[in-house]
């Protein structure tokens, strides 16, 4: 699934889910309560005894029944095969803690936003949120600037106040795999798996108010002005798992407008949109080599894109696909059902703006067939006006890879060891002028390309032996002078080498390599490991970078040396509501920096419970707002 999407637990129980006949349960007219058998028949088996990614029952009953409802049309759509529209609702309003809107006429209402009926998670904020002021010290969207370096100038505190960071407060809320904050002067907002868009007050954690949307969204938002719509100056932009792109108001979170960008069988919206002078551009992204594990799968249709929105309507200006090439029929599979490719090429990350070419850069996943893709494990780059591909460098051929292989009826041949490239290219200026590109691959390579010649390979390190979850995952970061790559290999059976690297971009000179601790858990999972996955962020003399086993690090820029660590998992933290809480495992995207704070997630996906039966809810999903001091 590209980048660190998946592990060997959920491989294993992907293929018990999906290799199951479970028997279908009509709801009867006389059954008081048709949702409750439906759950039972088709969902308690793996949610009532939930582990790794799968959520368990309590987490999912804290989600509007539209969140659960488009799970089974989206993500679920495989393991609700067979189930009606009206049979997923019942199940949806059974599961879900929320109930309809009392005296809403409209017996639908509940299949859209309905976040008064959800608890804010937090204390409400009191009196007005200031109004937004877009000049106002921030971090909007994926990276500070649309260059993607993950890098803030302007931090607010200096390298030597890092050791005295520590939690100002803790905000614990539904969901995993969410997306970072974004702040924007003193509000913070910030998206949640559970379909949960918060805005928060930045200082206090406080919250001014919350929207569900449809289906799950883990992007970062990014906000901007928005024109021509009466009562509406700035928009919140995200993507979610309706396979659309969603914008709201970032006022007050009231709706503006959804429009589907795809249509394709197992979409997984991860990449966060980039929103760059009135334009939304969105990444598509898919789960196709986990759903085909399934024999009966149709394996695979699914090309990967790049979508651009008018900010201002919602409107479709151009789609262009990683490679040019359509699926079509052109073998059959080892039980004789026909394939189909090329597919895969997905995009899971935020696309780079380079204003002064008119291009964008996208760094895209390995194919799922052995069908060839010229797009797939390749950096492109795209005409920001029209889409039209300028340029391809394909830094991997034939990285053809599904769950399950050898023995998946639709393993290609040869199998691929999924080396996708999953961060964000980020655009680096020299002292000198010139340009160069830095791309990193979960091969565990880190590529500098020259964006004057089509994406030409200037130099390249291999700084480990990479994996399907190894090597470089969610992001690097850049300051001035070297480009900090962290490496996952959590799963490497051969020579893993999870850690920190400083690269000088000029020349591509290693500057220095921390590897990883070693330290316990409160878990005794694989995931219990150093693995650096999280994207990393920079500030003037210091790097952020967290780990699988909970610990959020700052290194010397200059050195490598760890400054400050401060565990976000062995011990609860007071949340907002005063209430203790805990963080997990650190994966996905990475800490932001502004106006004297630093914030970072801390949870990934059930990843970081002790064992499948944890009940305590110590499955980490926490928001941890640190400042100097803790003032």
């Amino acid at each position: 699934m590209g980048i660190g999407r998946t592990s060997k637990w959920s491989q294993f129980l992907f293929a018990l889910v999906t290799s199951v006949a479970l028997p279908h349960a009509a709801a009867a007219a006389d059954d008081a309560s048709p949702g409750k058998r439906l759950y039972e028949a088709r969902c308690a088996g793996c949610h009532d005894r939930a582990s790794d990614r799968t959520p368990s029952r309590e987490i999912l009953s804290r989600n509007p029944p539209a969140f659960i409802f488009n799970a089974m049309r989206g993500v679920m759509a495989p393991m609700a095969a067979g189930l009606s529209e009206d049979e997923k609702k019942v199940i949806a309003l059974y599961v879900s803690a929320a109930a309809p809107v009392p005296g809403d006429p409209n017996p639908n209402a509940i299949w859209g936003p309905s976040s008064a009926q959800m608890p804010l998670d937090g204390p409400k904020c009191e009196g007005a949120p200031p109004p937004i002021d877009l000049a106002a010290k921030q971090w909007n969207g994926w990276s500070l600037q649309p260059d993607n370096a993950r890098y803030q100038p302007a931090p607010g505190f200096t390298a030597a106040d890092v050791p005295r960071l520590k939690v100002k407060w803790a905000f614990h809320y539904p969901g995993s795999k969410n997306g970072q904050a974004t702040i924007i002067g003193n509000r913070l907002y910030v998206t949640s798996m559970s379909g949960a868009v918060y805005a928060l007050d930045a200082r206090s954690g406080c919250v001014y108010w919350r929207f569900d949307s449809l289906a799950a969204t883990r992007s970062s938002v990014s906000i901007g002005p928005i024109a021509n719509r009466p009562g509406h100056r700035y928009a919140l932009y995200f993507s979610d798992w309706t396979k659309s792109a969603v914008a709201i108001d970032a006022e007050t979170g009231e709706p503006i407008w959804r429009t589907k960008v795809d249509d394709s069988s197992g979409l997984q919206m991860t990449g966060s949109p980039t929103l760059y002078n009135g334009v939304l551009l969105v990444p598509i992204s898919s789960g196709n080599e986990a759903f085909a594990h399934n024999d009966d799968y149709v394996c695979c249709k699914f090309i990967g894109s790049l979508v651009a929105l008018d900010a201002n309507t919602g409107e479709i200006l151009w789609k262009t696909y990683t490679t040019d090439k359509k699926p079509e029929p052109y073998r059959l599979n080892a039980k004789g059902k026909q394939l189909w490719g090329p597919s895969g090429g997905s995009i899971w990350s935020a696309p780079t703006i380079d204003p002064a070419r008119g291009l964008i850069y996208v760094a895209t996943s390995n194919s799922h067939t052995d069908a060839f893709h010229d797009g797939a494990d390749s950096v492109i780059a795209m005409d920001f006006k029209t889409g039209a591909v300028r340029w391809k460098n394909q830094l991997l051929k034939d990285d053809n890879y599904i769950i399950g292989c050898p023995a998946a009826a639709n393993c290609p041949h040869p199998v691929g060891p999924d080396f996708a490239l999953g961060d964000s290219v980020i655009l680096h200026t020299l002292k000198d002028g010139k340009q160069i590109l830095i791309a990193g691959q979960k091969s565990g390579d880190v590529y500098a390309l020259d964006p004057d010649a089509d994406g030409k390979i200037v130099w390249q390190h291999r700084l480990s032996s990479g994996s399907a979850l190894g090597g470089v995952e969610f992001g690097s970061a850049a300051d001035t002078d070297n480009v900090y790559v962290g490496i996952s290999d959590v799963v490497n059976f051969r020579d893993p080498k999870p850690g920190l690297t400083a690269i000088r971009i000029a020349d591509g000179t290693i500057q220095w390599n921390t590897p990883a601790p070693k330290t316990l858990c409160r878990w005794t999972n694989v995931f219990c490991s150093g693995a650096i996955s999280m994207a990393v962020t920079a500030i003037p003399g210091a790097v952020f970078a967290a780990s699988m086993d909970g610990h959020f690090r700052a290194y010397a820029a200059a050195s490598g040396e760890v400054v400050w660590d401060f565990n976000t998992a062995a011990d609860p933290i007071t949340d907002v509501l005063g209430k203790p809480a805990y963080g997990g495992v650190m994966d996905g995207a990475g800490p932001t920096i502004v106006n004297g704070m630093v914030y970072v997630h801390s949870g990934y996906a059930g990843r970081s419970t002790a064992n499948v039966y944890d009940l305590k809810g110590r499955e980490g999903n926490l928001l941890i707002a640190f400042s100097v001091d803790g003032k």
